[in-house]
Protein backbone atom coordinates (compact mmCIF):
# COMPACT_ATOMS: atom_id res chain seq x y z
CA UNK A 1 0.00 0.00 0.00
CA UNK A 2 1.33 3.44 -0.84
CA UNK A 3 2.38 5.74 2.04
CA UNK A 4 -0.08 8.45 0.94
CA UNK A 5 -2.99 6.04 1.15
CA UNK A 6 -1.94 4.93 4.61
CA UNK A 7 -1.80 8.54 5.83
CA UNK A 8 -5.24 9.23 4.38
CA UNK A 9 -6.71 6.23 6.19
CA UNK A 10 -5.11 7.25 9.51
CA UNK A 11 -6.40 10.83 9.20
CA UNK A 12 -9.87 9.57 8.38
CA UNK A 13 -9.86 7.36 11.47
CA UNK A 14 -8.73 10.31 13.62
CA UNK A 15 -11.51 12.52 12.29
CA UNK A 16 -14.10 9.78 12.85
CA UNK A 17 -12.84 9.30 16.40
CA UNK A 18 -13.01 13.03 17.15
CA UNK A 19 -16.50 13.28 15.70
CA UNK A 20 -17.61 10.34 17.82
CA UNK A 21 -16.22 12.01 20.96
CA UNK A 22 -18.02 15.25 20.13
CA UNK A 23 -21.31 13.37 19.95
CA UNK A 24 -20.92 11.48 23.22
CA UNK A 25 -18.89 13.94 25.34
CA UNK A 26 -21.39 15.91 27.48
CA UNK A 27 -18.85 18.72 27.87
CA UNK A 28 -18.89 19.51 24.15
CA UNK A 29 -22.00 21.60 23.40
CA UNK A 30 -23.07 25.13 22.66
CA UNK A 31 -26.63 25.15 24.02
CA UNK A 32 -28.55 22.60 26.06
CA UNK A 33 -31.36 22.38 28.65
CA UNK A 34 -30.40 22.80 32.31
CA UNK A 35 -32.41 20.64 34.72
CA UNK A 36 -32.92 21.48 38.38
CA UNK A 37 -34.79 20.93 41.65
CA UNK A 38 -36.01 23.38 44.30
CA UNK A 39 -36.58 22.49 47.96
CA UNK A 40 -37.61 24.45 51.02
CA UNK A 41 -35.77 24.48 54.34
CA UNK A 42 -37.52 21.25 55.36
CA UNK A 43 -36.40 19.55 52.12
CA UNK A 44 -39.92 19.58 50.71
CA UNK A 45 -40.33 20.35 46.98
CA UNK A 46 -41.29 23.92 46.06
CA UNK A 47 -43.81 24.09 43.20
CA UNK A 48 -44.70 27.26 41.32
CA UNK A 49 -41.31 28.92 41.66
CA UNK A 50 -40.48 31.24 38.77
CA UNK A 51 -36.87 31.10 37.59
CA UNK A 52 -35.09 33.63 35.42
CA UNK A 53 -31.61 33.54 33.92
CA UNK A 54 -29.23 36.51 33.79
CA UNK A 55 -32.04 39.01 34.22
CA UNK A 56 -32.38 40.78 30.89
CA UNK A 57 -28.78 40.52 29.83
CA UNK A 58 -26.71 38.06 27.86
CA UNK A 59 -27.56 35.25 25.49
CA UNK A 60 -30.15 33.82 27.87
CA UNK A 61 -32.21 37.04 28.06
CA UNK A 62 -35.88 36.29 28.60
CA UNK A 63 -35.27 32.65 29.51
CA UNK A 64 -37.76 31.55 32.19
CA UNK A 65 -38.95 28.37 33.82
CA UNK A 66 -41.44 27.37 36.53
CA UNK A 67 -41.01 24.49 38.96
CA UNK A 68 -43.64 21.74 38.87
CA UNK A 69 -45.47 20.07 41.75
CA UNK A 70 -42.33 18.09 42.60
CA UNK A 71 -40.08 21.11 42.55
CA UNK A 72 -38.52 20.18 39.22
CA UNK A 73 -37.73 22.66 36.46
CA UNK A 74 -36.03 22.85 33.07
CA UNK A 75 -34.34 25.94 31.69
CA UNK A 76 -34.39 25.29 27.94
CA UNK A 77 -31.71 26.09 25.39
CA UNK A 78 -29.14 27.54 27.82
CA UNK A 79 -25.72 28.50 26.53
CA UNK A 80 -22.68 26.76 27.96
CA UNK A 81 -20.87 28.84 30.59
CA UNK A 82 -21.59 30.99 33.64
CA UNK A 83 -25.10 32.22 34.41
CA UNK A 84 -26.99 33.93 37.24
CA UNK A 85 -30.17 32.01 38.09
CA UNK A 86 -32.83 33.71 40.24
CA UNK A 87 -35.81 31.99 41.90
CA UNK A 88 -38.90 33.87 43.08
CA UNK A 89 -42.13 32.82 44.77
CA UNK A 90 -44.58 34.80 46.88
CA UNK A 91 -44.03 34.10 50.57
CA UNK A 92 -40.44 32.95 50.06
CA UNK A 93 -37.12 34.72 50.14
CA UNK A 94 -35.72 35.30 46.66
CA UNK A 95 -32.67 33.19 45.79
CA UNK A 96 -29.97 34.14 43.28
CA UNK A 97 -27.03 31.87 42.57
CA UNK A 98 -24.21 31.93 40.05
CA UNK A 99 -23.86 28.58 38.31
CA UNK A 100 -21.28 27.29 35.84
CA UNK A 101 -23.03 25.20 33.20
CA UNK A 102 -20.27 23.10 31.61
CA UNK A 103 -21.80 19.64 31.41
CA UNK A 104 -25.10 18.51 29.88
CA UNK A 105 -25.60 16.24 32.87
CA UNK A 106 -25.39 19.13 35.38
CA UNK A 107 -28.36 19.46 37.74
CA UNK A 108 -28.97 22.69 39.67
CA UNK A 109 -30.27 22.26 43.24
CA UNK A 110 -31.78 25.29 44.98
CA UNK A 111 -33.11 25.84 48.51
CA UNK A 112 -35.67 28.50 49.44
CA UNK A 113 -36.87 29.68 52.86
CA UNK A 114 -40.52 30.52 53.40
CA UNK A 115 -42.02 33.25 55.58
CA UNK A 116 -43.45 30.60 57.92
CA UNK A 117 -40.07 28.91 58.28
CA UNK A 118 -38.46 32.22 59.20
CA UNK A 119 -41.07 32.73 61.93
CA UNK A 120 -40.51 29.20 63.22
CA UNK A 121 -36.77 29.81 63.36
CA UNK A 122 -37.33 33.13 65.13
CA UNK A 123 -39.60 31.48 67.72
CA UNK A 124 -37.01 28.80 68.40
CA UNK A 125 -34.28 31.42 68.80
CA UNK A 126 -36.46 33.34 71.27
CA UNK A 127 -37.05 30.19 73.32
CA UNK A 128 -33.31 29.61 73.43
CA UNK A 129 -32.69 33.30 74.25
CA UNK A 130 -30.51 33.74 71.17
CA UNK A 131 -31.44 37.37 70.64
CA UNK A 132 -29.12 38.01 67.70
CA UNK A 133 -30.49 35.06 65.74
CA UNK A 134 -34.05 36.06 66.60
CA UNK A 135 -33.43 39.58 65.30
CA UNK A 136 -31.99 38.19 62.06
CA UNK A 137 -34.96 35.90 61.37
CA UNK A 138 -37.51 38.57 62.33
CA UNK A 139 -35.82 41.11 60.06
CA UNK A 140 -35.79 38.68 57.13
CA UNK A 141 -39.45 37.84 57.70
CA UNK A 142 -40.26 41.56 57.87
CA UNK A 143 -38.94 42.04 54.35
CA UNK A 144 -41.59 39.58 53.13
CA UNK A 145 -44.55 40.81 55.21
CA UNK A 146 -43.85 43.51 57.79
CA UNK A 147 -47.48 43.72 58.91
CA UNK A 148 -48.12 40.05 59.66
CA UNK A 149 -49.76 39.65 63.07
CA UNK A 150 -47.67 36.65 64.11
CA UNK A 151 -44.50 38.53 63.21
CA UNK A 152 -45.63 41.50 65.31
CA UNK A 153 -46.46 39.19 68.22
CA UNK A 154 -43.00 37.61 68.10
CA UNK A 155 -41.46 41.08 68.00
CA UNK A 156 -43.44 41.85 71.14
CA UNK A 157 -42.09 38.71 72.80
CA UNK A 158 -38.53 39.71 71.85
CA UNK A 159 -39.02 43.24 73.21
CA UNK A 160 -40.57 41.96 76.44
CA UNK A 161 -37.87 39.39 77.08
CA UNK A 162 -35.15 42.00 76.57
CA UNK A 163 -36.69 44.48 79.01
CA UNK A 164 -38.46 46.75 76.51
CA UNK A 165 -41.99 46.62 77.86
CA UNK A 166 -43.27 49.82 76.24
CA UNK A 167 -42.02 48.61 72.85
CA UNK A 168 -43.73 45.27 73.43
CA UNK A 169 -47.03 47.04 74.15
CA UNK A 170 -46.66 48.94 70.88
CA UNK A 171 -46.29 45.74 68.87
CA UNK A 172 -49.26 44.12 70.62
CA UNK A 173 -51.47 47.16 70.00
CA UNK A 174 -50.46 46.98 66.33
CA UNK A 175 -51.81 43.42 66.29
CA UNK A 176 -55.11 44.58 67.78
CA UNK A 177 -55.30 47.49 65.33
CA UNK A 178 -55.32 44.94 62.53
CA UNK A 179 -58.55 43.50 63.89
CA UNK A 180 -56.90 40.39 65.31
CA UNK A 181 -58.70 39.86 68.64
CA UNK A 182 -56.71 36.97 70.04
CA UNK A 183 -57.11 36.17 73.76
CA UNK A 184 -53.34 35.68 74.10
CA UNK A 185 -52.71 39.27 73.01
CA UNK A 186 -55.00 40.72 75.72
CA UNK A 187 -53.52 38.45 78.38
CA UNK A 188 -50.00 39.42 77.35
CA UNK A 189 -50.93 43.12 77.60
CA UNK A 190 -52.50 42.57 81.02
CA UNK A 191 -49.29 40.91 82.23
CA UNK A 192 -47.12 43.77 81.02
CA UNK A 193 -49.35 46.51 82.44
CA UNK A 194 -49.71 44.81 85.83
CA UNK A 195 -46.19 43.46 86.37
CA UNK A 196 -43.92 45.77 84.39
CA UNK A 197 -45.63 49.12 83.87
CA UNK A 198 -47.56 49.38 87.15
CA UNK A 199 -50.80 50.33 85.41
CA UNK A 200 -53.58 48.28 87.07
CA UNK A 201 -56.38 50.05 85.19
CA UNK A 202 -55.08 48.97 81.81
CA UNK A 203 -54.35 45.54 83.21
CA UNK A 204 -58.02 45.32 84.27
CA UNK A 205 -59.25 46.48 80.85
CA UNK A 206 -57.18 43.87 79.03
CA UNK A 207 -58.15 41.10 81.43
CA UNK A 208 -61.80 41.94 80.83
CA UNK A 209 -61.22 41.74 77.07
CA UNK A 210 -59.44 38.43 77.54
CA UNK A 211 -62.24 36.93 79.64
CA UNK A 212 -64.85 38.08 77.13
CA UNK A 213 -63.16 35.76 74.64
CA UNK A 214 -62.12 32.88 76.88
CA UNK A 215 -63.33 31.42 80.17
CA UNK A 216 -60.42 31.25 82.62
CA UNK A 217 -60.97 30.78 86.35
CA UNK A 218 -57.48 31.88 87.34
CA UNK A 219 -57.69 35.01 85.20
CA UNK A 220 -61.10 35.82 86.74
CA UNK A 221 -59.66 35.61 90.26
CA UNK A 222 -56.79 37.81 89.18
CA UNK A 223 -59.23 40.38 87.74
CA UNK A 224 -61.31 40.38 90.90
CA UNK A 225 -58.18 40.97 92.95
CA UNK A 226 -57.10 43.92 90.83
CA UNK A 227 -60.55 45.47 91.09
CA UNK A 228 -60.51 45.09 94.86
CA UNK A 229 -57.14 46.80 95.06
CA UNK A 230 -58.37 49.62 92.80
CA UNK A 231 -61.24 50.38 95.23
CA UNK A 232 -58.91 50.88 98.18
Amino acid sequence: MRIGAVISIVLALVFVSCASQNVTDPNVFVRAPLFGMIYDEENQPCPGVRLTVDGKEGAAAGTEATSDIRGRFVIPDLTRGAHMVSAKKEGFEEVSVRTLFLNKTDVLFLHMVSFGQLLTNAEKALEERKWGQADEFLARAGKLDSGDSVLLYLKAVKAYKTGKSVEAVGFLNNVLDKGVKEPAVYLFLADIYERNLADPQKAIQNLEQYLALRADEQAQKRLDGLKMQAKK
